[in-house]
């Protein structure tokens, strides 16, 4: 397994200063609805494609469509369930 490992950006490090005040964040998530960027490279890998449907699914504007703590914590357990079984097929 190659891992890699990306240099650490916050969320909107691009849109907002470096110690964004509260309505820095407001104006880029409630009034733009602009969402943190997700790497291409997730999308060629099943678990990170898993993670970061989850995540969206995670931020619809309209806060009645958003995943349930309870769907999100059944779908991470499928998520790990699913790794396991791939360390014990290695």
């Amino acid at each position: 397994m190659i891992s890699i490992v990306e240099d650490y950006k916050p969320p909107f490090y691009d849109v907002v200063p470096n110690d964004p005040s509260f309505e820095d964040m407001r104006k880029v998530v409630c009034v733009d609805q602009q969402r943190p960027n997700i790497p291409n490279r997730w999308f060629s890998d099943p678990t990170l494609t898993s993670l970061a449907k989850l995540m969206k699914e995670c931020w619809y504007q309209n806060p009645s469509a958003r995943l349930t703590a309870l769907r999100i914590k059944k779908t991470l357990t499928k998520i790990d369930n699913s790794l396991d079984k791939l360390k014990t097929d290695c």
